[in-house]
């Protein structure tokens, strides 16, 4: 294993401030959900929504006593050039599902990436206009599994969301399919599910995340 992947480093993320020790080798999008950042994503940490950009702000940060460079994180991929027009490639925007963390850094995550509703300001008017988000989160409580109940975790989350929710034809993205066993113990059968247009679970937090 490299040598930066047994390392932790200091992950600070703004405006929040929040901070956090990671292993080396985790993209910015896995940290961010070991602090409850939520950083915008509609494709499955595939690369090819673009809606994951974030900052990497450069200079020694005093307050957090942090030294923060484009060279803590690995090597910008094809992926990511094609999504990054030059200008923000200088300006230091990475796709957060892609760059991965080889020492302390600071992420500044922009409005427009943050997971959640928008509002934006026509100046004429000073009219609010509310977005409807593309990804909404859903909070489930899952009845355990019993040995006269031995129904799969995904079958029981999705007859949760359509009970509750109504939602229904729902996928769930492979990658998250995957930790949803885990999750869902470290949660108690209670977990938080982000759902992209009401067709797909594109994420998985233990517990209420709302």
């Amino acid at each position: 294993m490299p040598e930066s992947q047994e390392q932790e480093y200091t992950v600070i993320f703004e405006p929040s401030g929040r901070r956090c020790r990671i292993t080396g080798g985790k993209t910015i999008t896995e940290a961010s959900r070991e602090l409850g950042v939520d950083i915008e994503g509609i494709c499955g940490e595939k690369a090819t929504c673009g809606k994951c950009k974030v900052r990497i702000e450069k200079g020694f940060f005093k307050k957090y006593g942090v030294e923060s460079q484009m060279e803590s994180l690995s090597p910008i991929r094809e992926a990511e050039e094609n999504l990054l027009s030059p200008q923000e490639q200088h300006d230091g925007y990475r796709l957060a599902c892609q760059a991965r963390i080889h020492g302390d850094v600071v992420v500044f995550v922009p409005e427009e990436s943050r997971l959640g509703q928008q509002i934006i300001r026509k100046a004429a008017t000073e009219r609010a206009i509310k977005l409807k988000p593309a990804v909404k989160k859903y909070y489930v409580e899952m009845a355990p599994a019993t040995l006269h109940d031995t129904l799969g975790d995904w079958e029981r989350l999705q007859a949760e969301l359509r009970e509750k929710f109504d939602l229904s034809n729902v996928t769930i993205d492979y990658q998250v399919l995957l930790s949803l066993q885990k999750v869902v113990r470290q949660g108690n059968w209670q977990v938080t599910a982000s759902v992209w247009m009401n067709r797909e679970v594109i994420k998985l937090e233990a517990g209420l995340w709302i």
